[in-house]
């Protein structure tokens, strides 16, 4: 595997627990989704912080189905270690090894291997040390260096009871922690509001494996 010495750094030589690293299957079948509710933009934010995405299909037979495609065999397994029974808009996902190899690009499919939302492009050890199940606490980064906590509580509360908030600087750049009372309403935020536009910039969201927010802490 190309990317086997960036993940082995990134997990400290080993793999997390459940992970074999031996997958070569790259494509999810991802089921029990709301489809009223869910597009294929909404599973690229949940998908993409486990691996690059190449395509995705909601499949019109099956409107609570999806195929995600994968970069490779370990994204895909991280996706579907880490998301499997993970809720999101009042449904509990399952998400499974696919059949198919790949999907065919075609008028019902939505393209994103060129898409420079992917997070794994740069910083690819980064992300993967980032990798978990959904928790309650997002962590949002390149926000505009004058945004305020009031501006992020308003961009975001409409997907839950947010319980507590940190605005903070790393490395000259604003970042924040916002805490919701369920992982359901944390990963209804990211899906929803990762790569939209707050005052002026693109905003990332991903889930935090902090449990509380502390006034010191990072």
């Amino acid at each position: 595997m190309a990317n086997a010495a960036a993940i082995a750094a990134a997990f400290g030589g080993g793999l997390p627990p459940g992970i074999s690293g031996t997958n070569d299957r790259c494509t999810v079948l991802v089921s029990n989704l709301n489809p009223d509710r869910i597009d294929e933009d909404k599973l690229f934010n949940l998908f993409s912080l486990y691996g690059n995405i190449v395509r995705i299909k909601l499949l019109r037979n099956k409107p609570d189905h999806a195929l995600v495609q994968m970069g490779d065999g370990f994204q895909a397994e991280l996706a579907v270690h880490f998301l499997k029974g993970a809720m999101l808009f009042g449904k509990r996902l399952e998400v499974n090894f696919s059949k198919h190899p790949n999907i065919t690009q075609g008028t019902d499919t939505h393209e994103y291997v060129n898409s420079n939302l992917n997070r794994f492009n740069r910083n690819a050890a980064k992300n993967y040390r980032y990798c978990c199940s959904p928790t309650k606490m997002v962590h949002l980064s390149t926000l505009p260096q004058d945004v305020t906590e009031e501006e992020i509580v308003n961009h975001l509360a409409e997907h839950g009871t947010i319980v507590n908030t940190k605005l903070f600087e790393m490395n000259g750049k604003k970042q924040a922690l916002v805490m919701f009372e369920t992982e359901e309403q944390a990963t209804e935020a990211l899906v929803s509001k990762h790569a939209t536009s707050l005052g002026g910039s693109i905003i990332r969201i991903s889930f935090s494996q902090l449990q509380t927010i502390r006034e010191n802490s990072q």
